[in-house]
């Protein structure tokens, strides 16, 4: 498996044809068994000792998940940026962000917000159309990821697991406001390099009302 960080470019018949393609067929119980389960393993207590992912393997994710938070910041402004974005993650994925710590099973529990791959392309097609007005003006963001933890999946030999603690400053309108919070990845290898097919965004105050979180977090 190459260390480069994975491609990003578009399809070949471009955003507009993309975004429609996948059913959302995979989100079965099975499915959400594994999530479930990985979810329980990224907000397990104990922290990971070094040497629980090759180094290589650890520098490859390091480095794509910097892109990851590189390109959600670029996303706000631009949404080209957001396309590529969604093309590091697996075409079977979720972006979860939990109502309650920790996360509960999302068959059972209301969420912030559950999308698999389509919704996820619906929504960055939704935010580049310019009508998406809780993005009007579009909110500016930075945010810094820290204390990254990477490991080899129990169930997989393919498939990694990494959690970090991040920061998320916005300005939007004249006013700021500060996220904070840990994510949790699945990260699996495909034939096009490393892809994200679990990030789960857990929020310091899920449980409490939230402002407009209408850009990825």
């Amino acid at each position: 498996m190459s260390s480069t960080a994975p491609s990003t470019a578009l399809p070949a018949q471009g955003a507009r044809a993309y975004r429609h393609q996948p059913p959302s067929l995979y989100v079965v119980p099975s499915f959400y068994d594994w999530l479930v389960g990985a979810s329980a393993d990224l907000a397990a207590p104990a922290v990971r000792a070094p040497g629980a992912a090759a180094a290589a393997r650890e520098a490859e994710i390091a480095r794509l998940l910097t892109l990851e938070a590189r390109l959600l910041d670029q996303g706000t402004l631009a949404q080209e940026a957001y396309v590529r974005w969604l093309a590091l993650f697996a075409e079977e994925c979720v972006y979860w962000i939990p109502a309650s710590a920790p996360a509960a099973d999302p068959r059972q529990a209301v969420t912030l917000e559950f999308h698999d791959r389509r919704r996820l392309l619906d929504r960055v097609a939704r935010l580049g159309t310019g009508f998406a007005f809780s993005q009007v003006p579009a909110s500016r963001t930075a945010r810094q990821y820290s204390g990254l933890e990477v490991w080899s999946s129990p169930d997989r030999t393919d498939e990694w697991r990494a959690r970090c603690s991040f920061l998320l400053a916005e300005s939007r309108e004249g006013h700021g406001r500060m996220l904070a919070g840990w994510n949790g990845f699945v990260l699996r290898a495909t034939p096009e390099g490393l892809r994200i097919v679990l990030k789960q965004v857990n929020l310091i105050d899920c449980d409490q009302p939230q402002g407009n979180n209408s850009f990825f977090l």
